[in-house]
């Protein structure tokens, strides 16, 4: 497919000159009075142009794979499908596996393992008649068992799938709550897998079921949509645990899916990168979760949990064997997890100039020279950067207002994304902390100790605002502006992220108030 490249490397090329133009401004115009905020003002300053730049060199190339669907049923190579389960709801994981089996791929060239972790005998006795597999795996912690968690689940079913068809070419890993998107995935996927040898994996976009306008933005269409593109380029595509398929050798030479980090997608694909093998992305939607998070502990439980690997990883992790592209693409999604440790400096930032010390002190044409250029190619990078590619409901999306739900949660959760890099750096690479398992249901009520780190740095805000006014301690407009733009705007995305978590609870009273509007007239 042809990706779209010139609107991007020209922002990029805007953004590069721009943080070019004010580095040297910014660290010549540190306020000297106030040099206990000026500096950490200039070290998240710099840090957040370290990684737009970075983000900049790793998506400078994007490529998207020609389709190479296989064209005959009698090409079907033997496809071991693994779904895991561990106690979601029944009808949820039998609604997947109909989506499985419903797909355009022969029946007898297809087996279905469902390797039920919870031992669930409602589950057990509703497959009876189904054309699947029911697997038992060992008890968690049990001798024999290769991982406690998913992994331990997915070792165990994909040794039964051998001893019971050890003719298995290509294995598929599914959670048990991911409807099939195209009807197409098998024949796409093993398409490629067949074209190229030293394909280890293919991984497709996971496109999730979620409340209308997507409030926890848990489609991750700039993720799945642009950012997986450029590390198609850069050979550094990982699985994401559903909607991929593995070539089952390539499987047994990384030993299996990896026990490890907390959970097996990421280090796997990174343990089959950094042998020589490749990763491939393709733009179809493979996997619909049919739930997604949208109540604050299980949206907060579920990122924490991807930061937190990313960080033991890339920072504990063996990457030798990975190139330097490799290298960077993986280091960038440890940026973006640093990156909040930036949130509380701008904050403060704000908060100091508002008392009358600014991080910086120049006059305001200066400000406007040096600040506008850089303010304007930034958000012109995030925008450009944020177009998806290849998305069929684009007609449907508002490009401003999506852009403005992805960077609502980038604020909101770094207090989740600080607590897990600290989690990830003070463990070490020995102490794996315990995974606990994505609920399959929302509990939909307010959860105020979890946003109250953002209530009060919002209504602190406030107070100093409404102090600095009372008593005329904050500077002229133009020692306000580099505070500003990256603390204030920081302050907003903030309430936004607190209005946004009353979602699930705005939610049940318009269904309760609904059920009292139908029961009021028969009463």
């Amino acid at each position: 497919m042809l990706v779209p490249q010139r609107p991007l490397r020209a922002a990029a090329i805007v953004l590069a000159a721009a943080s070019v133009w004010y580095v040297p401004w910014l660290l010549s115009s540190l306020n000297s009075g106030a040099l206990w905020i000026a500096w950490p003002f200039a070290v998240a300053n710099l840090f957040t142009i370290a990684t737009g730049l970075l983000s900049v060199a790793n998506s400078w190339r994007r490529e998207a794979p020609k389709p190479r669907p296989l064209a005959a049923a009698a090409e079907a190579p033997l496809i071991g499908v693994l779904i895991p389960t561990c106690g979601e709801p029944v009808p949820m994981i039998l609604r997947t596996i109909q989506s499985v089996l419903e797909q355009d791929w022969p029946h007898e060239r297809m087996v279905v393992v469902v390797s039920d972790d919870a031992a669930d005998p409602v589950l057990r006795d509703a497959l009876e008649d189904w054309p699947v597999l029911y697997h038992l795996p060992p008890p968690r912690w049990a001798p024999g068992r290769d991982g406690a968690a998913k992994a331990g689940n997915l070792n165990s079913a994909l040794q039964f799938l051998r001893e019971q068809h050890p003719e298995v070419a290509y294995v598929e890993t599914r959670d048990a709550d991911d409807e099939l998107g195209s009807t197409s995935f098998l024949r796409q996927c093993t398409g490629q897998l067949e074209h190229d040898p030293h394909l280890a994996f293919v991984q497709t976009i996971k496109e999730a079921q979620v409340a209308a306008g997507d409030p926890f933005n848990n489609r991750e269409a700039v993720f799945y949509r642009s950012q997986m593109l450029a590390r198609n380029a850069a050979n550094a595509v990982f699985p994401c645990g559903s909607g991929v398929v593995w070539r089952e050798t390539a499987l047994a030479e990384i030993g299996d899916f990896p026990t490890w980090n907390l959970v097996e997608d990421l280090q796997s694909g990174v343990e089959a990168l950094r042998r020589g093998w490749r990763g491939l992305y393709l733009p179809i939607v493979g996997a619909v979760p049919q739930h997604s998070p949208h109540d604050v502990p299980n949206f907060y439980k579920q990122r924490g949990t991807w930061a937190l690997d990313t960080t033991r990883l890339v920072v504990w992790g063996n990457l030798d064997g990975l190139n330097i592209r490799q290298k960077l693409q993986f280091l960038e999604l440890l940026f973006f997890y640093l990156a909040s440790f930036t949130v509380p400096i701008y904050l403060i930032a704000l908060l100091g100039a508002l008392l009358g010390f600014p991080p910086l002190a120049a006059g305001g044409l200066d400000f406007a020279v040096h600040m506008v250029p850089l303010v304007v190619a930034t958000e012109l990078w995030l925008f450009v950067l944020n177009t998806p590619f290849n998305d069929r409901r684009t007609r449907q999306r508002r490009p401003y207002r999506e852009l403005w739900k992805v960077r609502t949660m980038w604020a909101g959760l770094a207090p989740v994304f600080m607590k897990a890099v600290a989690q990830g750096l003070i463990g070490g690479p020995n102490r794996k902390p315990v995974y606990r398992v994505t609920l399959k249901s929302d509990d939909t009520r307010w959860h105020w100790r979890h946003t109250l780190p953002q209530t009060v740095v919002v209504m602190t805000l406030a107070v100093v605002a409404i102090t600095a006014i009372r008593f005329h301690t904050y500077p002229n407009v133009t020692l306000l502006v580099g505070s500003v733009y990256w603390g204030a705007l920081n302050i907003v995305l903030l309430a936004n992220f607190i209005s946004r978590s009353w979602h699930g609870m705005r939610v049940a009273r318009t269904i309760l108030g609904r059920r009292r509007a139908e029961v009021s007239p028969a009463a």
